[in-house]
This record gives C-alpha cells, sequence and structure tokens, in this order.
C-alpha cells in the first residue's frame, strides 16, 4: 500500500513518469492466499510443538507420581497400591500416550519442512529447492528407518510407525507367516549361547544345558553355539588329560554330562551340514590340542558320547576298538545319538563315497536294536537305516525330518 500510494504522488507531481500508465489507488483485498495458507502451518506446527511439550511434562509427572513410595501403610498395602499403579497404565495404555508425544514433534517438524519450502518457492526457486532438497532426504531417511524397524525385528532403530507396520502386516497382510518356528529356534539359540557365554548361576547354565540337549538337532545351525557347548564342557573337567585320563570337576558331572550332550549334539549336525566350515576346522585343531587321539573317557558317566565326539575328530587306533556293549542310557538321549549317527553315516558313506560304514557306527546301530526292552521305533528306523547304508543301499530322506512311519516305509 505504501508503495502505490508513492506512485501516485510522484504521478501527480510529474505525470510523465509513467507515460500512458496512471497508477490507481489499490484496495486492501487481505493477504495473499501463498501468505494464509504458510501461516497457518507455521502456527500448527508451533501448536503441536506447544502441545508436545505440555503432554512431555505431564507425562513426566505422571511417573513421578508412579515411582513415589509411599510410606504409610503395611508392607502388603504399599505393594497393593504399586501393583494398582501398574495395572492401570496397562489398562489405560501409558506407554501409546508417551510413543505418541515424538510423533507429535516429528508432525511439528514436517509441518515446518513443507510451510519453508512453500513459502521460499514463491520467493526464490533456488533458495526454496535447497530447503525441499534437505526436507526430502529426511523425509526418505525417517521411511526408510520405518521399513527397516517394521521388517527386521531385530533393527535397533525402532519407531512407533514400525510396529503399526508389523502390526498389520502379521495379523492383516500376512496372518499365517507370524510366529515363524525357524525365527523362534534361531532367537532360542542365541539366547542359549549368550547364556552360557555370560551367566555364573550354575543352575541357570544346568537348565540351559538340558534345553539344548532336547532341541532336534536339524533346528540347530548356529555354528557358534559349538564353541559354547565345547567350552561349557572344557570348563567341567579337571585341568590337564593326566595319562590320556579325563575326569569331572567333583559337583560338575551332571554339567559335563549335559554340555558333552548337547557338543555331539550340535558338532554331529554341523559336520553332516558343513563340514568344510571355518569354525568346523578351529574347533578341530582345539579339540585335539586339549584332548589327543591317545585320551580315554572311562572315567566319565557318559563316556560312550564323548568317545563317539572323539571319534569324528580322530582317526586313530581307537576308534577301531571303541564299543556300546554296556551302552544303556534313557530314552532321549538314545534317540538322539541314533539320530545324528544316522546323518553321519549317510554323510561319510553317500557323501563322500568312502567305501563302507565306520565300524564303531555300525557296532552302535546293531546294540541298540540288540536291546532288552527295545528302544523306540524311532531308534530302530535310524539303526536300519545306519545297516542298509553300511550294506550300500541308497537310504533317501534319513536326515530330514519325517514321521516315524514315513521314515519306516522309506527304510
Amino acid at each position: 500500500m505504501t508503495a502505490a500510494l508513492l506512485r501516485v504522488l510522484i504521478h501527480k507531481i510529474d505525470n510523465t513518469t509513467f507515460g500512458d500508465d496512471t497508477p490507481a489507488l489499490p484496495q486492501w483485498t487481505g493477504p495473499p492466499r501463498t501468505i494464509v495458507q504458510v501461516q497457518a502451518i507455521l502456527f500448527a506446527s508451533l501448536a503441536a510443538t506447544l502441545f508436545s511439550a505440555f503432554l512431555a511434562m505431564l507425562g513426566k509427572q505422571w511417573l513421578n507420581r508412579y515411582e513415589s513410595n509411599e510410606h504409610r501403610g503395611t508392607a502388603i498395602d504399599r505393594s497393593q497400591n504399586r501393583q494398582r499403579k501398574l495395572d492401570g497404565i496397562v489398562a489405560w495404555y501409558f506407554d501409546h500416550v508417551m510413543e505418541a508425544l515424538p510423533l507429535i514433534l516429528q508432525a511439528a517438524l514436517l509441518l515446518l519442512g513443507y510451510a519453508l519450502s512453500h513459502y521460499l518457492w514463491e520467493i526464490n526457486v533456488t533458495v526454496a529447492s535447497v530447503v525441499i532438497g534437505f526436507t526430502s532426504s529426511c523425509v526418505l531417511l525417517y521411511i526408510f528407518l520405518i521399513a527397516a524397524g517394521s521388517v527386521y525385528e531385530s533393527c535397533p532403530y525402532q519407531t512407533p510407525g514400525s510396529n503399526v507396520l508389523r502390526y498389520l502386516s502379521r495379523k492383516v497382510l500376512f496372518p499365517a507367516a507370524s510366529g515363524s518356528n525357524a525365527q523362534t529356534t534361531a532367537l532360542d539359540l542365541r539366547c542359549i549361547s549368550w547364556v552360557l557365554r555370560t551367566s555364573l548361576d550354575t543352575d541357570v547354565r544346568l537348565s540351559t544345558l538340558k534345553h539344548l540337549t532336547t532341541m532336534v538337532a536339524p533346528a540347530i545351525s548356529d555354528t557358534t553355539l559349538v564353541v559354547d557347548c565345547f567350552n561349557a564342557f572344557v570348563g567341567c573337567i579337571k585341568e590337564g588329560v593326566r595319562y590320556g585320563e579325563v575326569a569331572a570337576v567333583q559337583g560338575l558331572e551332571q554339567h559335563a554330562t549335559m554340555s558333552a550332550l548337547g557338543f555331539f549334539n550340535i558338532i554331529s549336525h554341523l559336520l553332516w551340514m558343513d563340514p568344510t566350515s571355518r569354525v568346523q576346522k578351529d574347533l578341530h585343531r582345539r579339540y585335539v590340542k586339549v584332548f589327543p587321539a591317545h585320551t580315554f573317557f572311562s572315567g566319565l558317566q557318559f563316556r560312550h558320547v564323548m568317545s563317539a565326539a572323539h571319534c569324528l575328530f580322530t582317526r586313530s587306533q581307537e576308534r577301531r576298538r571303541f564299543r556300546w556293549d554296556d551302552y544303556n542310557p534313557p530314552a532321549p538321549e538314545l534317540a538322539m545319538v541314533s539320530h545324528n549317527l544316522v546323518n553321519l553315516a549317510q554323510f561319510e558313506y553317500q557323501e563322500t563315497k568312502q567305501i563302507k560304514v565306520p565300524r564303531w557306527i555300525l557296532r552302535f546301530a546293531l546294540h541298540a536294536i540288540s536291546l532288552k526292552p527295545p528302544p523306540a521305533t524311532s531308534v530302530v528306523v535310524d539303526c536300519l537305516s545306519i545297516v542298509a547304508i553300511g550294506l550300500g543301499c541308497v537310504v533317501l530322506n534319513a536326515g530330514i525330518p519325517m514321521s516315524t512311519e514315513e521314515r519306516y516305509v522309506c527304510t
């Protein structure tokens, strides 16, 4: 308006300044539409920021009230009051309210970037391009983080948007794929490995090792777990091998037994699946260094299992003389050993094209079949598969998880 009045004043003084163009006094019609839109977005961003700050202060007050300790009343009353607070937090979705605060701030930043870009575009395209490029990069990065957090649950960049997308994908888009057994098993194995490495509680370690021995061998694919089991077993025996004899530390006999079973269960499966892996070679060097070829396990309760594992690492004469004459373990251990040995028999004969299956594996099959009372049907099927492989038959599906009836028919 000021510039328009100056033009009118100059024209009154010298009407030749603007030529035939006669300036007129413009009528005020309000600010331009672009200014109104930009101002609305900027004030919305400001309001969202203030609202998030208001909720943040309220949230701090709520948390202080929850953490406050009541000094009045009995211990039972104080415990009930604390439980009442916890139930209220769960029932009223307190965590969702707190997670909404970062979302409000992020929305406020997005509105601010959009308003600046829109306003600067009307003034100068070059300057606006810089702001638009920076804002677009931030938006793309945020979308990438949301996608990564929703696809990979172990991703550390988790956001509320990632949780919403993961929930929708599991419940709406792919309901059958939720809770995959393979992912659950892999997570269990990493938890077991972490416990064996860090826990100093003997009862916790023993329970973990017992759980490991109950797991199906084909589900065990973590190569680091076999190293953890070997370290657990070495920690349960007396230092050094005297005169070729191995003895367990007093009070750790159960730990030594469970770690030996877990070690044999994993190493036999990994040897069948990937015999040339780097972990196998490193473990072989460590094993031979701790237990030379002339090592005996006759003083241990689990001597048969460790002797079988010893046969996997050594090719000495003791491997030929190894027998199972007095081996009569519990049914779960016998099933685990038979399943691993049939895989090893198939590997050493059918995969490596050797002349025959090692005799110590054949002796196990003949010994297990002759047990009184007879073993479970699955053990009989494994033993028959070992004998069939030793006779030169091609036994398919020996290491593939199948029902007992299907494997019996194949055998």
